[in-house]
Formats: structure tokens, C-alpha cells, sequence
């Protein structure tokens, strides 16, 4: 009897404190929870919503999430900036106004996390606000962020744009302009993504650490991947061929492979 009164007390216990993970109780606790409970929902409601098959699909829910957007300006920009990525991860243009309208924000991080989710969507509209970010912010951060979100959306018309940026006095500015004209099957940015795949120019940038080392280089063999150019071939088969990371070799030899079907890797 003790046994069974304490499955059950344990079981009754559990139903009352237990939370649902839906999208839908995310974005209530959002709305009426405690200041804490407020952006650690914002939070979970981003994360979850980066799985397709957990995003709803109603107007309901697309109107209340906008509706949450709007009244978190007046909120810890921790929710609004959560917010705006939990819209980001949906990647749905719906989005887009108001997001754009995020852009204006006092608050730098919430401005920066509108941007990244414009560029999560792909909002075309925000391509003439981004351009003026790369250039007019004076913060590095937030530039980058817009040169990224440009790759992202993908607009042609900033080709030119993306182009200027190449000469850009930050390291970070170059080296994502000339990959989102790689995105693009523009190929002026291929001198610096060669310089990308060759750890001693990479060794140049003591702020740069060895696991971001390793990004860089996956991201580099990736976007070479996208353009078929003969100046990256001498740098995949030393990286296939001596690379002390093992999945670094992998990524250059199957690219070589894929891209560069002549060349064999030892």
C-alpha cells in the first residue's frame, strides 16, 4: 500500500509540475510569465522552433507571436532579441516587416538578432537597410552581422555591394563578403577564400583560436565546393593531403573528388 500511495503521489506530483514544450505554451509563458520565465521561454520557443515539424502553421499563432514581438520593445531586450530569432528559425517571410521594423531598436543585440533573422528568411526588403548597416554602424558586430544576412537573403543587387566590402579594413567583413558572393556564383571574393584555406594565413590572426581555425577552414572547403576555380585546387590537396585534422582532410578530399574529379588524394 505504501508503495502504491507513493507511485501515485509521485505520478500526481509529475502531472502537476509538468510543462509542455509546444510552441504554442512557449509563446504564453512569453506573454504573461515573470520577467525570467519570460525570456527563458522566448529561448526554448527559438530553439524548438529550428525543428520544421514543430513549427505551427496557423495564422493564430503567426499573429500572436508578432503581436509578442511588438509589445517586447517595452520588455528585457533578451525576449525581443529570443523573439526575433524564434521568427528567424520558422523561415517565413511573414516575418519580415516587422522584423525590419527591429532594425530601429535602441538595443544593439536585439538589433542584431533582427538582422540575422531577416537573413534566416531571406527578406528581400532588408537588403537596403543592410547595406547601410555595413556601412554606417560603428559597431563591428552588427556590420557583420548585415554582411552575412546579405549572403543569406541572396539578392543580386548587392553583388556590387558585397563587392566593395572585399577591401573592407576588418578581417571578418572580407572573409564573409566574399562568401556570400560565393553564394551567389560571384567569383571576386576567390583570392581571399584561398586565403582562407591555408592555416599559415590563418596563423596570422592570434585572436583566432584553433577551433575557430577548424570553422574557418570546414566553411572555406564548403563554399570552394560551390565554385569550380583552379586557384583552389593547390590549396584542397594540401589540406586532403597533410591536414592534421582528419575531418578536415575529409571535407578537401571529397570536395576534390566532387569538384575536381582529375585530381587524385593521397
Amino acid at each position: 500500500m505504501i508503495a502504491v500511495f507513493g507511485a501515485v503521489f509521485f505520478l500526481l506530483f509529475r502531472f502537476i509540475t509538468f510543462e509542455t514544450n509546444s510552441a504554442e505554451d512557449l509563446l504564453n509563458q512569453v506573454k504573461i510569465g515573470s520577467a525570467s520565465k519570460r525570456w527563458q521561454s522566448a529561448f526554448e520557443l527559438a530553439k524548438i522552433l529550428n525543428n520544421p515539424d514543430l513549427i505551427p502553421l496557423s495564422s493564430s499563432f503567426k499573429d500572436q507571436m508578432i503581436s509578442a514581438y511588438e509589445r517586447s520593445i517595452h520588455d528585457d531586450p533578451l525576449v525581443r532579441s529570443y523573439l526575433a530569432m524564434a521568427m528567424g528559425a520558422t523561415r517565413d517571410t511573414t516575418y519580415g516587416p516587422h522584423l525590419l521594423n527591429g532594425l530601429n531598436d535602441d538595443n544593439l543585440e536585439s538589433q542584431i538578432a533582427a538582422i540575422q533573422s531577416i537573413g534566416m528568411i531571406g527578406y528581400p526588403a532588408a537588403v537596403p537597410q543592410l547595406k547601410d548597416i555595413t556601412i554606417t554602424s560603428k559597431y563591428h558586430n552588427e556590420r557583420l552581422a548585415a554582411t552575412i544576412a546579405l549572403g543569406m537573403i541572396g539578392d543580386h543587387t548587392s553583388i556590387p555591394h558585397l563587392t566593395s566590402l572585399l577591401e573592407d579594413e576588418e578581417p571578418n567583413i572580407r572573409w564573409d563578403a566574399a562568401v556570400a558572393l560565393a553564394k551567389m556564383g560571384n567569383d571576386s571574393g576567390v583570392p581571399i577564400i584561398t586565403g582562407l584555406l591555408d592555416r599559415e594565413y590563418l596563423g596570422q590572426f592570434k585572436e583566432v583560436d584553433e577551433i575557430e581555425k577548424k570553422q574557418v577552414l570546414m566553411v572555406a572547403i564548403k563554399i570552394s565546393s560551390l565554385l569550380i576555380d583552379e586557384r583552389f585546387k593547390p590549396k584542397l590537396i594540401t589540406l586532403a593531403e597533410t591536414d592534421i585534422d582528419l575531418s578536415i582532410r575529409d571535407a578537401a578530399i571529397k570536395t576534390l573528388e566532387k569538384k575536381y574529379k582529375d585530381t587524385i588524394a593521397s
